[in-house]
């Protein structure tokens, strides 16, 4: 009798104990609701504290056993062994792994988009907005002449060695890591074919890139940038001057300018390829990488000369000889004069 008493007395313990693990486990394991149903970010940086870290914690979860919260909280010492970082969850989770996710320093990437840019500032502003860096340390970096110099650049083409794309970084990433990136990335676009392009018509990556930028200005109808590639390498072979109007804008730095005029053409500048023939000594944007392809796939053609279409549509009318360009040109600038375009 005492035997099955004590027998009795084992399962009914055995079952408690089950139950009690069973709930704490499943207390402790289950999922917690986002209060927006949506994301929950969080961003801890060298400067937050715990307590504004809860706070994002608390806004972005609803945690309804505060008790078991703060029993994890204090078992794992998240309060002082969390790590700066970008933390986005996008659907509900156990507060544990919330938790591990804070202590272990396991970020969310973010997605880094840039396209065209005017210059290595605007992309310092663009970058830092969506990093822990702010705009004034990347702008440091990004004209560090000894960094310049690390990957085989200066000052006037640094801006080559960035292909606007779709990257992906940590939120934590240093400005010198962030240059380290991308010139792991520019190695990346340049592989062998671009580099075989590249020789075959006796321009470096650099200098393609240079050449795309101006392409890029030139023309904002995609179908027509490897013909007009095409114009500036023609031009480059004969050794005539590229006489590109961006260049000259660019060499003004007013990039409000619609309509060059001969008195702009006279600025002095080794940017305004109206003045000095060849290439200028850096890009006069951040090219895309259709511009740069539209250079090493450039259109053969026997075109020299090209101008804005009088329909101001951002086409353009080509001409193989300086008179039919005269043409066109007067064309245009009819055009400009009824439009009252002066400048």
């Amino acid at each position: 009798m005492i035997k099955k008493l004590l027998l009795i007395f084992g399962l009914f313990s055995a079952i408690i104990v089950a139950l009690l693990t069973w709930t704490f486990y499943s207390t402790f394991y289950k999922n917690v609701e986002l209060k927006s149903g949506a994301n929950c970010t969080i961003f801890i940086s060298t400067e937050t504290t715990w307590e504004e870290i809860n706070l994002q914690i608390q806004d972005g979860f609803k945690i309804d056993n505060q008790t078991l919260y703060q029993s994890i909280i204090n078992y794992k010492s998240l309060s002082s062994t969390f790590k700066t970082g970008h933390y986005t969850f996008s659907k509900p989770i156990p507060l544990n792994q919330i938790v591990n996710t804070l202590k272990n320093g396991n970020q969310t990437p973010i997605k880094i988009v840039f396209n065209t840019l005017r210059d290595l500032s605007e992309l310092a502003g663009i970058i830092a907005k969506q990093m822990m860096f702010d705009s004034t340390e990347l702008i440091e970096t990004l004209t560090n002449v000894d960094i310049q110099k690390q990957y085989n650049y200066n000052k006037e083409s640094f801006g080559t060695m960035f292909i606007p794309n779709t990257y992906e970084f940590y939120w934590t990433v240093s400005p010198s890591k962030f240059v380290e990136r991308m010139n792991s990335e520019h190695n990346l676009f340049w592989d062998k074919q671009r580099l075989l392009k590249a020789k075959e018509i006796s321009l470096t990556p650099t200098e393609v890139s240079i050449l795309a930028s101006i392409v890029e200005k030139e023309t904002s109808v995609k179908s027509e940038m490897s013909t007009v590639a095409g114009v500036y390498l023609n031009r480059i072979k004969r050794k005539m001057p590229l006489q590109a109007d961006p260049t000259v804008i660019y060499a003004m730095g007013d990039f409000s300018i619609r309509r060059v005029t001969l008195k702009m053409l006279e600025t002095e500048s080794p940017y305004n390829t109206y003045k000095y023939r060849g290439l200028p000594p850096g890009p006069i944007c951040i090219p895309s990488s259709i511009a740069i392809d539209a250079v090493l796939n450039h259109k053969k053609h026997d075109y020299l000369y090209f101008c804005a279409s009088p329909n101001m549509d951002g086409s353009h009318l080509f001409a193989k000889t300086l008179r039919q360009h005269n043409q066109n040109a007067n064309e245009y600038q009819k055009m400009l004069n009824k439009m009252r375009i002066y400048k």
